[in-house]
């Protein structure tokens, strides 16, 4: 028999790291051409993007072994990979006004990405930090003019369906970690907002026909969505589930010209 800890609410929202002020790091693999990709951005930096003055990208290439074992370095290679980004960042910091916004590994290379006030001399810096401390790896440093911050926001920063894959990736191992029993089924909350009242409406009438069951409507009396409905449905909270009724959920509201907002739910233990 499971037993029901309400201990905290866990939300999912696409929109809770944008209202970061600290900075707010994540990780997500993708399948790509050769193999699988590892990107680590700053996910907070979205909605300031771009930022007057920084108009300069600045990247550093630098190039591992891949085997049949792994697309990525593995042991020591990684370790001294992590050292050499701890050593770049260091280094910017001290010779540089720049912004690090993140990383890329893919077929044999790793990029450490930056954007910077003025770019002059600092390739100088870099290619004596690995003449110094280095020496032997194999790298390249990159300048471009990117005012838009086109390489952070349409290449490092994840498509939505990533970014969903993400948010429910990150709560579900909240949720083991705080000991529950992921494959139970309970009761989840979900929440809604739209421009309309009658968007509203025709939404409620879709999601009666998947089951879904609606717990209150009520106008914020703000934003540009100012109407938002809760609904319910009993799940599992397995992330094969979760991107499922997700998915599922962010389509539909976008038919109805709304946004998903995300789910909540409480921790169901097993008995021991």
């Amino acid at each position: 028999m499971n037993t029901l800890v309400r201990v905290f609410l866990l939300f999912f929202s696409m929109g809770v790291l944008h209202a970061q002020e600290s900075p707010v790091w994540n990780t997500y693999q993708a399948k790509q051409e050769k193999g699988v990709s590892s990107t680590n951005l700053r996910m907070d930096l979205v909605d300031k993007a771009p930022i007057n003055g920084y108009d300069f990208l600045f990247y550093v290439k630098i190039k591992y072994r891949v085997t049949k074992e792994s697309d990525f370095p593995i042991g020591n290679k990684l370790k001294k990979l992590y050292r050499i980004k701890d050593s770049i960042y260091s280094k910017m910091q001290s010779v540089s006004d720049s912004k690090y916004v993140g990383s890329f590994m893919y077929d044999g290379s790793r990029f450490e990405y930056y954007y910077v006030k003025d770019a002059s001399d600092i390739e100088r810096h870099i290619d004596k930090l690995f003449r110094n401390q280095f020496r032997g790896e194999r790298y390249e440093v990159f300048v471009k003019s990117d005012p838009a911050w086109d390489l952070y926001v349409n290449f490092l920063y994840p498509n939505d369906e990533i970014l969903n894959f993400m948010s429910n990736r990150d709560t579900v191992i909240q949720l083991k970690n705080a000991g529950d029993d992921v494959l139970a089924v309970r009761p989840i909350d979900h929440y809604a907002v739209f421009s309309s009242k009658n968007d509203m409406n025709l939404f409620e009438e879709a999601i009666k026909k998947l089951a879904y069951t609606v717990s209150h409507k009520k106008d914020l009396e703000k934003g540009t969505h100012p109407y938002e409905i809760k609904f319910q449905r009993d799940n599992s909270v397995t992330l094969e589930n979760t991107l499922k009724f997700t998915t599922e959920l962010i389509k539909l509201t976008k038919e109805f010209n709304g946004t998903y907002e995300g789910w909540e739910t409480y921790v169901v233990k097993k008995e021991d």
